[in-house]
C-alpha cells in the first residue's frame, strides 16, 4: 500500500479549502487559530460562549435521554455515548438507503445500489471504501426529522454555548475493501487519527444504522484529547496524526473503538482526536447530522460540503 505524502493529503482536501478561503478571509483566521486550545478559549470568552445548561424539550425521538449527563460528557471526555434510535425510525432509514443510489466523492455521478458493491468493485482499479448519498437525503422524511429533533438541538446548543445551527447531513456506506491505497483512506477519513476544524465550535451526531461491531469499520477518538494537546499538534499544518505519536502522550485506556447494535448513536466534539476504521467483514451505514454556532463562509451553506461531497 503506497503511503500518502503530504501533497496527497493536500490534494485531497484543496477542492474543500480553496473556496472557503477566497471567499471569506475570516475562514482562513478560523482554520490557522482554531486549532489553538488557547486561541479557542479566547474565542468562547469573547463571543460569551460558555457551556450552557441544556433546555427542556417536548417532543423528541429520546424521551428517555440524560440531556445534563450528555453535556457533561462532551465537556469532560469530548464524546457522548448513549444514544438509541427507536426501531421505526432505523427501518425507514434503512429502507430508504438500500433502494437508492449511492455514490463516491471520486465519481460523484455514477451511482449504484450498495448491494451491488462488489460487482462495482470488479469493473474498478481500487475497490470503494466509502459511497454517499449526497444532497438526496433530503428524500428521506426521517433524516429530515430527526435533523429537527429537540433534544440534539438542546444539548448542540448548550455544549456549544449558543444557539446551534445544522451544519452537516450526511448519510454513508463504508464498505469492505482490500485494493486500497493511503490516499484512498484519506479521503474517507480511515485509519488515520486526526481532528476537524470546519468551525471554532462544532459538534456532531452519530448513528449507526447497521450493527457496528470490529469488523465492520467501528469508530474510533481519544478520550480527552480536545482539552489535553500537546505543543507540537496545536501548531502543525495538518490536523492528521500517526497512531504511535498518539500513543506516546495519551494513556492507552483513552482509545477507545465505539461499536454498537443498531440505532446506536454517539455524540462528538470533532476536535477530539477520532477515526474511521476500514470495514473487514460487512458493510456499515452511518448517518452523520452535524452543528455549528455560524457558517463561517458562504461555502458552508452549499450542498456540497453540507451533504459531503466536498470535505
Amino acid at each position: 500500500m503506497r503511503k500518502a505524502s503530504l501533497l496527497d493529503r493536500v490534494q485531497a482536501r484543496a477542492p474543500a479549502y480553496w473556496p472557503l478561503m477566497r471567499e471569506q478571509p475570516l475562514w482562513a483566521v478560523m482554520f490557522a487559530f482554531s486549532r489553538i486550545n488557547a486561541a479557542r478559549s479566547i474565542e468562547r470568552f469573547i463571543s460569551s460562549a460558555g457551556h450552557k445548561k441544556p433546555v427542556t424539550v417536548g417532543e423528541t425521538a429520546f424521551p428517555d435521554l440524560n440531556l445534563d449527563g450528555a453535556v457533561e460528557a462532551l465537556i469532560k471526555d469530548g464524546v457522548y455515548q448513549g444514544l438509541k434510535l427507536p426501531e421505526t425510525i432505523i427501518q425507514e432509514m434503512v429502507a430508504f438507503a438500500e433502494a437508492n443510489p449511492c455514490f463516491t466523492k471520486k465519481e460523484p455521478d455514477k451511482g449504484f445500489l450498495p448491494g451491488t458493491y462488489r460487482e462495482v468493485d470488479k469493473e474498478r482499479e481500487s475497490d470503494i471504501l466509502a459511497a454517499f448519498y449526497f444532497q438526496s437525503v433530503e428524500q428521506c422524511p426521517a433524516v429530515m426529522k430527526l435533523r429537527n429533533d429537540e433534544a440534539l438541538h438542546s444539548i448542540a446548543s448548550a455544549y456549544l454555548g449558543q444557539k446551534a445551527i445544522i451544519m452537516r447531513t450526511r448519510m454513508w456506506w463504508s464498505f469492505p475493501a482490500d485494493r486500497i491505497s493511503e490516499a484512498d483512506l484519506h479521503q474517507a477519513a480511515q485509519n488515520r487519527f486526526h481532528f476537524d476544524i470546519d468551525g471554532w465550535r462544532t459538534l456532531k451526531f452519530f448513528f449507526y444504522l447497521t450493527p457496528a461491531d470490529e469488523g465492520s469499520g467501528p469508530h474510533q477518538y481519544i478520550r480527552g484529547s480536545h482539552r489535553r494537546r500537546r505543543l507540537q499538534d496545536q501548531f502543525s499544518p495538518t490536523t492528521g496524526r500517526p497512531t504511535p505519536q498518539l500513543e506516546s502522550y495519551y494513556p492507552r485506556e483513552d482509545f477507545v473503538t465505539v461499536t454498537g447494535e443498531r440505532g446506536f448513536g454517539f455524540a462528538e466534539d470533532p476536535f477530539v482526536f477520532h477515526t474511521g476504521s476500514v470495514c473487514r467483514d460487512h458493510p456499515r451505514l452511518m448517518l452523520e447530522i452535524g452543528f455549528g454556532v455560524s457558517a463561517a463562509n458562504p461555502a458552508y451553506q452549499k450542498p456540497d460540503f453540507i451533504y459531503g461531497k466536498l470535505g
